[in-house]
């Protein structure tokens, strides 16, 4: 699927509403055109029907531009950079929780999810009219395309539901059905609760829907599976206190979580690659670990990005197939790598790592995705293969050297050549499913099998050798030599302190955390293997609204010290104290509120 056109014209020319509430400003057909009643009458033409909505993911609002800020930027494993405060304060907003119901990225990222929920419902429209028996369903091979496709889009409809809600709160506007105009378009919020229930039930019936796990090496490779579904079903049950609007503090359904990721281990058709860095390159996409991505290819076709005006959001809008998170998210803007670099990982993520009593960091996965000290090379602009201390040179670099790093996931470890990507942005993958159902395990009173869940995600990390990793960037480097990480048991015996950070004046910025407890290590684990991969800020929320975590009242102390952080690792200031009624939401943006007079603001606005 990566490599197949996936726009359709009828079904992009259908999703022009910008907003869940805007009308289209074009009133006028093209005669020579298929019309929409036309159009959808062939099984060739329902499929594109899907794909155009599999298309709105690679859109700016979505994992095209925006969506990798908004999911990582509030984190406390992101700081924003020089080059985001003077040239794109959009990203560095979202990072200081300073967002405005006018923030052009936010509101481009609400205008994409609806879209997407458009046009899910029009792709389910279209095929359950199954306009002049195009599908069979007395046939099975007919019945069981027809069903695919409707999973899809359902799926398709739940990630919709799924994000609105994570970032805008639930009392926002809700269709399961194609909007119709005039009054539809000022559609009053949803009543509370019913966003989440309606999200439930997508996921369950993409679940039941699509029965093939994985399509790794076939011609649907990339598509939503029943894994994708089944997924994203325990995230929702497991995170109901921030995704319901009826939900309070310890409502999260663990039991109900449990036993859907039991279905995905059990399934056998998912494991860990031997290669971390493979989940986060072009080379092993749609792999044995990956439930869900979001498809994108080097594609130049597109006018949708205008290098002469890169800050005109309207030039985002259509992004063709190509993704320009490389570009802004990994390596900096220094001599060697013509980036934009927009964000870096944080110094609280950077000492999360466990170290050796040099204080030489042991964890590998460290390595292979972040540009640190001791870590992998780069090919620079001179053509050179340069270690950290050459790339992070020149300018104001040499000063900051040991404080500034680089994002090396969904990097190609070398200087830009084209400001598009072609590396799929993985949502969801194997490692997590693993560290949730250990973390379900713990809430329902297992901690030992918690344990064996946890040593898993480990033993993949401690395997990465040179065998595994041969490019130039890696090659001979120690932290290859694998076996460098202690037990989950040892660990306990041992409980370092991770994620401290001390300023250089003695100050204590970030107190860290001591490794003396399995959920702690859990938590941990979350964050060495799944750091800038969109869920760090969600786990935090969630474990805020857990009453069973002891350090519940303690896991918001990073987002509260993170002005310290950044000052510390940046000298720029302006971030506000985190809070949580306040900022676990961003605000409704500005144009849906003076469109739609029937809408409010949230906690945010």
């Amino acid at each position: 699927m990566k490599h197949i056109k996936t726009y359709i014209g009828i079904c992009l020319g259908s999703v022009l509403l910008s907003l869940s509430s805007c009308q289209p400003e074009m009133d006028f057909d093209n005669p020579a055109a298929d019309s929409e009643n036309s159009y959808y009458n062939t099984q060739e033409h329902l499929i594109y029907a899907v794909n155009g909505a599999y298309n709105i993911l690679q859109r700016a609002g979505g994992w095209a531009r925006w969506m990798p800020f908004m999911l990582n930027a509030r984190s406390d494993e992101y700081a924003f950079t020089n080059g985001a405060a003077a040239g794109e304060p959009e990203t560095a907003r979202l990072s200081q929780y300073n967002v405005n119901a006018d923030l052009g990225s936010m509101s481009t990222t609400y205008q994409d999810m609806y879209v997407l929920q458009y046009a899910a419902n029009l792709a389910l429209e279209k095929i359950e009219a199954n306009p002049n028996g195009v599908f069979n369903l007395d046939n099975p091979d007919d019945k069981k395309l027809y069903d695919r496709l409707r999973g899809e889009a359902i799926f398709l409809r739940g990630l919709s539901r799924f994000y609105l809600v994570y970032f805008w709160g639930d009392e926002i506007p809700d269709r399961d059905y194609v909007t119709t105009g005039g009054d539809d378009y000022l559609l009053p919020p949803a009543q509370p609760g019913q966003i989440y229930q309606r999200m439930i039930q997508d996921f369950k019936d993409a679940s039941e829907l699509l029965t093939e796990w994985n399509y790794e090496g076939t011609e649907d490779e990339g598509r939503a599976t029943k894994g994708s579904a089944l997924a994203f079903l325990a995230k929702a049950y497991m995170a109901r206190p921030i995704l319901d609007g009826t939900a309070k503090a310890g409502d999260a359904d663990w039991a109900a979580a449990k036993e859907v990721l039991s279905q995905i281990i059990n399934s056998g058709k998912y494991s860990l690659v031997d290669n971390y860095r493979d989940n986060a390159t072009e080379d092993n996409e749609n792999n044995s670990e990956s439930l869900f991505e979001v498809q994108f290819c080097q594609s130049v076709e597109t006018g949708g990005f205008n290098p002469a005006a890169p800050g005109d959001i309207n030039s985002w809008v259509v992004t063709g197939q190509n993704t320009i998170r490389e570009l802004e998210m990994s390596a900096p803007n220094s001599t060697e790598s013509a980036r934009w670099w927009n964000g870096q990982p944080s110094l609280a993520l950077y000492n999360e790592f466990e170290r050796d009593a040099d204080g030489n960091i042991i964890d590998p996965r460290a390595y292979l995705g972040l540009y640190i000290p001791g870590g992998c090379r780069f090919l620079g602009k001179s053509g050179n293969w340069l270690p950290y201390e050459q790339l992070f040179s020149g300018d104001v670099f040499d000063e900051w050297q040991g404080k500034w790093f680089g994002c090396r996931k969904y990097s190609l470890d070398q200087v830009r050549t084209k400001e598009q990507s072609g590396i799929n942005d993985r949502l969801i993958r194997y490692a997590d499913i693993l560290l949730m159902y250990a973390e379900c395990c713990l809430e329902t009173g297992d901690e030992a099998t918690a344990k064996v869940y946890i040593q898993k995600v480990r033993d993949r990390a401690n395997n990465n050798t040179e065998a595994f990793n041969t490019t130039e960037a890696d090659k001979g480097n120690a932290y290859l030599k694998g076996g460098t990480l202690p037990t989950v048991d040892e660990l306990l015996q041992s409980h370092p302190v991770v994620g401290r950070v001390v300023s250089e004046n003695g100050d204590v910025i970030c107190k860290g955390m001591e490794l003396n407890t399995v959920r702690r290590i859990l938590k941990h684990e979350y964050s060495v293997e799944l750091y800038w991969e969109g869920w760090r800020f969600f786990n935090l929320m969630r474990w805020y609204n857990n009453p069973n975590d002891p350090d519940r009242e303690s896991v918001l102390d990073n987002l509260k010290n993170k002005n310290a952080i950044q000052v510390e690792q940046t000298n720029l200031t302006g971030t506000q104290t985190f809070n949580y009624e306040r900022h676990l939401r961003v605000p409704i943006p500005s144009t849906e509120l003076t469109t739609n007079t029937n809408m409010h603001g949230n906690s945010a606005n």
